[in-house]
């Protein structure tokens, strides 16, 4: 599943709707992966974006092998919709 990647066609943008593909426990965190993103991923010495994901911080943010890009959140989601 390929993320699609919002900080490249409109790197100003703060605020984005997106949808909930997968949701994994991670060590007392949980890693989110969503339908689109407008954070950037740690890359190239680059750190990643920080905000939050419908109120909660996000903490890390990745690339899986896949192409997608993976959130590590400080807690659990209340919604499959950010």
């Amino acid at each position: 599943m390929t993320t699609l990647r919002l900080y490249y066609t409109e790197p100003w943008r703060r605020v984005f709707d997106a949808r909930v593909v997968r949701v994994e426990p991670a060590a007392g965190r949980w890693r989110i992966w969503l339908d689109r993103t407008a954070f950037y991923p740690t890359s190239g010495g680059q750190p990643h974006d920080t905000g939050t994901l419908g109120g909660v911080p996000v903490v890390g943010v990745e690339e899986g092998p896949a192409g997608e890009v993976i959130h590590l959140l400080a807690g659990e989601l209340a919604s499959d919709e950010v």
